[in-house]
């Protein structure tokens, strides 16, 4: 496709120019369709300075192109902006159209999704006025892409299918191509695999209709690598994804493209590794391998797969050495990873998170086979920091952030813990569910025979029926999970009396309050006071200092920003104010996001309680908390909590009172496990789905005042206001008193 957009803004006015700037011109695009990318750019920079009107603007989306094709995006973008800039006013209608429809592309690339669709609505509207079939199927096909990242999937569907109309009228093989395996992705994000396959099927013939060259090898990689992804679900497309691969190698040797090569070998490895044929597998892994010394993208990939392969062979010492070579490879690259990445949302969760786990994975598999008490706790030990590591990467790749965890300081040992507190690692594995139990004589592990899609689940229906005040439908997956997750430990945990568990959630797990799992006769918070961490590593566990302590209240009680009122916060914002001797109060208006900064940055507040609405999204540019004037990001709570001459140490408490996150998403309930650590507070109180504000009062003020007249520690001081809550008959559904987490030090 590219090359015919090359072809197609090739319209250069080289009459007066005169033959060295053509020929220079003409030089580039030969460097570009031999893929020698790096060359044309150095030929089109250099060419740059020299040209205007209508040359510099297709010389500058040239130049794009190709730093696209060598993943520099934000040069593209650059680029592309130097171009429209100049065709506002010397361009054609169809060098704006064309340009707006590459910068809707690369700002989706750069996770600019508002841009995105601007520049490429505006495109569109041109584009209509042309009737220009190319032009359109290239506009709707990216539009596809910015409705797919928003999960806009119907919308994405009819835009795919319209780029696939337009393409066709064209004969455009390439974009048609590209048209239909998006649709296909979509097809399969809605778990509609049937469909998605017709969309392959219509796909195949069409590849061979592009001209052979690396362009075409790169194309049957893409479609390969989809075909792979859905042959799990359709066993028989193992032999359509040996077809593609195998002639992606053959252009690959054709045209001398190791890169090619390299993902060609890397992905026909993959093939085989299905088919269990893992001799062959492993061959063609090592060769991938060789071919992306200077890859490490691909270099973390195959030294994942050869760990892959290895385990299935039962080489599990040399697997394990895959795997941390491939973790190796993986660190320094992992943020890079999601540039470039129009659909970004699962390279995580499809790319990354798999890595940690399959070490993990295997680490627990061999504890759980020795007979030396030694080697297992050094097992146990191995996999649980892999565990830890992983949970530090997923707050990184939330928050976009890499400092959000590297710059917390780790004072407490893993392996030393209060004697009546466990710290409960449940992970949630493709063939069975491990449970991780860390007390203060070492590492306890218990494996459950329960899959992580099943698990997953029942889940997502307990916490869709628990949020159900009128029922108690929940109580049948409440009374499940505790099967699973805590009647396995319970007779450790009473050997030990254990009263505090600090839960370390596992994907689908951090959607739901483990106080309202049900045991048949009473909920888990009426036997344990109940903490929740990203990761206990990155916890910083410490009494709460129980004298001078100085809160700020700040409250929003009058609707603003088309948000409801919440008529009980006064009351709520009286009854803690009157706890302590040294607290200040911002009240609607004096709530302001000026009003904040100015209150923070005269007085280090120890407690910092808001009681506004506020949400937490998939999208951490997203999530917010409401103040009276404007909208308080997690940065910006970052900024004002930071630590400063005036605030020489983190605030101890932070509590969000009636936020929530979105509905059943997990990545969105990472966002909000995160928030202690993204705000530099030691510790949070926020809960996960809007509580009515009456019963959000009574519990909330119960808290402080445990934590004020008693030396409780948080979570213990959260159990009692949570039980008193679960006393009074009005609020006894867990919907009421469930959803407040304590996130972070739970001393």
């Amino acid at each position: 496709m590219r090359n015919l957009l090359v072809r197609l803004i090739l319209v250069i006015s080289t009459v007066s120019a005169g033959y060295t700037v053509a020929a220079s011109v003409e030089e580039g695009r030969l460097f570009f369709e031999n893929g020698q990318y790096k060359k044309a750019i150095e030929q089109w920079e250099v060419l740059l300075p020299q040209l205007s009107g209508n040359q510099q603007i297709d010389v500058s989306t040239q130049l794009a192109i190709a730093y696209l094709k060598v993943g520099q995006y934000p040069s593209a973008y650059a680029s592309l902006q130097i171009a429209l800039s100049v065709a506002e006013s010397e361009g054609t209608a169809t060098q704006k159209t064309l340009i707006y429809s590459y910068l809707g592309d690369v700002a989706l690339a750069l996770h600019q999704i508002t841009p995105a669709k601007r520049y490429l609505e505006q495109g569109l509207a041109i584009a209509r006025t042309l009737n220009d079939p190319n032009l359109m199927a290239h506009l709707y096909n990216h539009l596809g892409n910015v409705a797919n990242v928003e999960k806009l999937y119907p919308t994405a569907r009819k835009y795919y299918a319209q780029a696939i109309e337009q393409a066709k009228q064209t004969n455009n093989a390439a974009l048609q191509l590209q048209a239909l395996i998006n649709q296909a992705r979509t097809y399969f994000k809605q778990d509609n695999f049937p469909q998605a396959l017709k969309s392959i099927k219509t796909a195949l013939p069409i590849i061979n209709q592009l001209p052979a060259g690396q362009e075409k090898g790169f194309e049957l990689i893409s479609l390969g690598h989809f075909i792979l992804r859905i042959q799990k679900q359709q066993p028989q497309l193992l032999l359509t994804a040996h077809q593609v691969m195998t002639e992606a190698l053959q252009l690959a040797e054709t045209y001398e493209d190791s890169r090619l090569k390299a993902y060609a070998k890397m992905y026909l490895g993959q093939v085989y590794e299905r088919g269990a044929r893992y001799p062959e597998a492993l061959k063609l892994t090592r060769e991938s391998a060789f071919l992306a010394q200077d890859e490490p993208d691909l270099l973390y990939r195959t030294a994942w797969q050869r760990g892959r392969i290895l385990q299935a062979q039962n080489d599990f010492d040399a697997a394990i050495i895959a795997y941390r070579k491939s973790l190796e490879y993986l660190q320094p690259i992992r943020n890079s990873l999601i540039i470039g990445q129009r659909d970004f949302s699962d390279i995580f969760k499809m790319r990354i998170r798999p890595v940690y786990f399959s070490l993990a994975d295997i680490l627990l598999q061999k504890a759980a086979s020795t007979t030396s008490a030694q080697q297992k706790a050094s097992f146990l030990a191995q996999a649980r920091d892999a565990v830890e590591q992983l949970k530090e990467a997923e707050l990184q790749d939330y928050f976009q952030d890499e400092c959000i965890t590297a710059a917390k300081t780790r004072v407490t040992k893993l392996d030393r813990l209060d004697d009546n507190t466990a710290v409960f690692y449940p992970i949630l594995l493709p063939d069975r569910t491990e449970l991780l139990l860390s007390l203060p004589d070492g590492i306890h592990q218990f494996t459950v025979d329960v899959n992580a899609e099943t698990l997953t689940k029942t889940v997502v229906q307990f916490q869709k029926n628990l949020k159900i005040r009128t029922k108690w439908d929940f109580l049948e997956q409440s009374k499940q999970l505790y099967q699973w997750l805590i009647k396995p430990i319970q007779r450790v945990l009473e050997q030990y009396q254990i009263n505090t568990i600090v839960v370390v959630p596992d994907g689908a797990l951090r959607m739901i309050p483990f106080a309202a799992l049900f045991d048949g006769k009473n909920f888990l918070i009426q036997h344990y006071a109940l903490a929740t961490t990203p990761g206990l590593a990155l916890t910083d566990p410490r009494p709460l200092p129980r004298t001078n302590i100085s809160v700020l209240l700040n409250g929003l009680s009058e609707g603003v920003q088309n948000f409801s009122p919440l008529p009980n916060v006064p009351q709520e914002i009286e009854k803690i104010h009157a706890l302590f001797d040294k607290s200040s109060i911002l009240l609607n208006q004096e709530f302001s996001l000026k009003g904040v900064n100015h209150a923070l940055s005269i007085t280090p507040y120890s407690i910092v309680h808001m009681a506004s609405h506020g949400q937490f999204d998939p999208d951490p540019r997203k999530t917010f908390l409401l103040t009276y004037d404007d909208k308080l990001t997690m940065d910006g709570l970052e900024r004002l909590l930071t630590i400063s001459e005036i605030r020489k140490e983190p605030v101890e408490l932070l509590t969000l009172s009636a936020c929530q996150t979105a509905v059943g998403d997990e990545r969105a309930a990472l966002g909000l496990a995160g928030v202690a650590i993204k705000a530099g507070a030691r510790s949070a109180l926020a809960s996960l789905w809007f509580v009515n504000d009456e019963s959000t009062a009574l519990l909330v003020s119960e808290f402080y005042q445990q934590l004020q007249t008693t030396q409780l520690s948080k979570a213990l001081a959260l159990q009692k206001a949570q039980k008193m809550l679960l006393k009074n008959r009005m609020f006894r559904h867990p919907v009421y008193w469930a959803a407040f987490l304590l996130i972070g030090n739970w001393l």
